[in-house]
């Protein structure tokens, strides 16, 4: 019996840990066919699942010096990059209780750390076979989670390229001042992580990334998307998902989702207003009788999508509740600048949604471009625009949209087909080591 146990910060709060969680019940749910034992090990526990439990250490170093010296070493750091920023140091105690979980075929899965999971250090004390599935970049950056693509004082772009640089001196982005808290925490990464672990990349974009990476190019890699339930997220007839919202069935719905809503600048949602406004000005005569916003992530924001007719839904912790969003909308858009995978876009896919999106990271393999929805040109909005209007504008269009959408989820991300592609992964670790 092969005994996979998961570490995350937490297993439902976020797109990460949600992610991560799926991942555990892919394989939990499918252990009749691969004689494996799934569990989860959280630092925070949401969901009653019995198979998740808490780690146990609650030590004054974990819960209250750890934080305070974050916070002191991160205080110096000046960056305009929004990305979150984690040291994960100094250790939490929590080394030796995860080296316990230990059997014969016993395999520790990293996933969404943060600063108190555990530190860089305890990462490389683990013992046997570590897999980490990626859920942005810091694992093979320094402590951001995502670089970024300053402008400096001539208005150009500067690629933020540091993790294939080694974290020079001379890579240092020119908007960063103080304490190089990036090159410091990559250099604890490169003397700490002496054994490679076994990496899964969620998208082709995220793959690339690690394959050109100073720290992790030699790894072994694999390619492994996101698992979702199909038989769970699955499309509720659009008409009577509008009636529960009380939308009009004549009025076509744009949705728009994130962690957050529109206060994640990532997520894209000023790129989605001006994309509306073009919509608005060139595209439909009377948006407000012929188009609903939908938003979801947080309970209102008027300051941001001004003169439009949008209703901010609040957050939803079950999954029906956004079959019900997801199914009522005739599109999702996801104007992201940056994502490493987009769950929201093959949520939106599972219930037979087509998605327009920009033809950045991870949404390259998720919307197929005018098969499950269309690509913008990235950070356009009058392509995105464009695009909305195009998965709009024909019902029939969007009719085969949508089912081609849910086909793609049914074919590349069920639960049944990723839970077989870990397995492999895992015994081909295995068989080496």
């Amino acid at each position: 019996m092969l005994s996979i146990v998961h570490l995350s910060n937490n297993d439902l709060i976020g797109g990460a840990s949600r992610a991560a969680y799926r991942i555990h019940r892919c394989l939990e749910d499918n252990k009749s066919n691969y004689s494996v034992n799934s569990s989860m090990k959280v630092i925070e526990k949401y969901s009653s699942d019995p198979t998740v439990t808490c780690l146990k250490n609650n030590s004054y170093l974990r819960k209250r010096l750890q934080p305070r010296i974050a916070r002191l070493l991160k205080s110096n750091f000046k960056t305009t990059n929004q990305s979150a920023h984690n040291i994960a140091y100094p250790g939490t105690g929590l080394l030796k209780e995860i080296n316990s979980y230990e059997s014969l075929n016993k395999i520790t899965h990293l996933h969404w750390l943060g600063d108190n999971t555990i530190s860089i250090e305890e990462v490389g004390k683990l013992k046997g076979q570590i897999f980490w599935t990626l859920h942005d970049q810091w694992p093979f950056c320094g402590a951001e989670h995502y670089t970024h693509l300053p402008i400096n004082k001539n208005g150009l772009q500067v690629n933020d390229f540091r993790y294939r640089e080694n974290y020079s001196k001379k890579s240092r982005i020119f908007d960063e001042k103080g304490f190089d808290i990036n090159r410091w925490t990559w250099e604890r990464k490169k003397r700490s992580w002496k054994k490679p672990i076994n990496i899964v990349a969620t998208s082709s974009w995220l793959f690339e990334c690690v394959k050109k990476s100073s720290l992790m190019k030699n790894w072994p890699i694999h390619l492994i998307p996101y698992p979702i339930n199909t038989k769970i997220w699955k499309p509720i007839d659009k008409s009577y998902a509008k009636k529960i919202l009380g939308i009009d069935p004549k009025k076509r719905v744009v949705l728009f989702g994130a962690i957050g809503g529109t206060k994640d600048t990532r997520k894209g949602s000023h790129l989605l207003v001006e994309a509306l406004n073009i919509l608005k000005d060139s595209y439909f005569e009377n948006i407000e009788n012929s188009i609903q916003i939908l938003v979801f992530g947080e309970s209102g924001n008027k300051d941001t999508i001004k003169n439009l007719p949008v209703d901010f839904l609040g957050s939803f912790s079950d999954d029906l509740s956004l079959r019900i969003v997801y199914s009522a909308a005739d599109i999702m858009v996801v104007p992201s600048t940056q994502e490493a995978f987009g769950q929201t876009a093959s949520e939106a896919h599972a219930c037979a949604t087509p998605v327009a999106a920009f033809k950045i990271g991870g949404l390259i393999d998720i919307v197929s471009h005018q098969e499950t929805g269309y690509l913008a040109d990235p950070y356009d909005p009058k392509s995105l625009a464009y695009g909305i209007n195009w998965i709009l504008e024909d019902e029939e269009r969007n009719k085969k949209l949508s089912s081609q959408a849910r086909l793609k989820a049914e074919k590349y991300w069920d639960s049944r087909i990723i839970a077989k592609k870990y397995m492999d992964a895992y015994h081909s670790a295995l068989s080496i080591y």
